[in-house]
């Protein structure tokens, strides 16, 4: 999987108002660069980081749970991730997704 060949990369950071606080919004490999979330909640105010993801079964059971728990621990914010799950099957494709949607707090 290229992911490159189905998206194309942001140019901003994105944040919004909800009734649960400020959100900053990412995606899936995003998870891996904390300076980004460290970025939404200091200088941007996000409360809450949304992480919606389709991590890969190896990478997803190696790191899906303690990136998170990081990121919402370095930056004190709550973090939402929606996990999609299970075998995709377009394109040729064969890919697998790991899942696992979790909430966490500002403690991890």
């Amino acid at each position: 999987l290229v992911e490159s060949r189905q998206a194309i990369s942001g140019d901003s950071l994105v944040t919004a108002d909800s009734p649960a606080g400020r959100l900053g919004v990412s995606i899936c490999y995003d998870l891996r660069f904390p300076e980004l979330y460290q970025k939404l909640s200091f200088l941007h105010g996000a409360q809450v980081l949304l992480m919606p993801s389709a991590f890969a079964m190896k990478t997803g059971e190696a790191h899906w749970e303690t990136l998170l728990r990081c990121r919402a621990i370095e930056t004190q914010c709550y973090v939402v991730a929606a996990a999609q799950v299970g075998q995709h099957n377009t394109d040729g494709n064969k890919r697998c997704s790991w899942g696992h949607a979790v909430a966490f707090d500002p403690w991890g």
